[in-house]
């Protein structure tokens, strides 16, 4: 595992992550999905078409998903400093 240097490298290592898991959970259902069709009806219909089909949504829910876990991580940080200094 890369360790980040900074925060940018980890926001940007943290969306790299997050996106290639959302990518990875497609791939799955897709080819789950193909698999049920091929059983039902012999029709094989999985290819790399459905694979660069799901770009567009693995962005749409990775960026807002990093930026929410970056912000948790800040607010985590806040609240762990303030309790450290004994103001709250």
């Amino acid at each position: 595992m890369i360790k980040p240097r900074s925060r940018v490298q980890a926001f940007i290592l943290l969306l790299i992550y997050v996106f290639l898991l959302f990518l990875l959970m497609g791939v799955v259902a897709k080819f789950l999905g193909a698999l049920i069709n091929y059983s039902k009806s012999d029709v094989w219909r999985f290819g790399w078409a459905d694979i660069v089909d799901l770009f567009p949504g693995v962005f749409a829910y990775a960026l807002p998903v990093g930026a929410g876990i970056l912000v948790q991580s800040w607010l985590k940080y806040g609240k762990r400093s303030k309790s450290d200094s004994g103001e709250g």
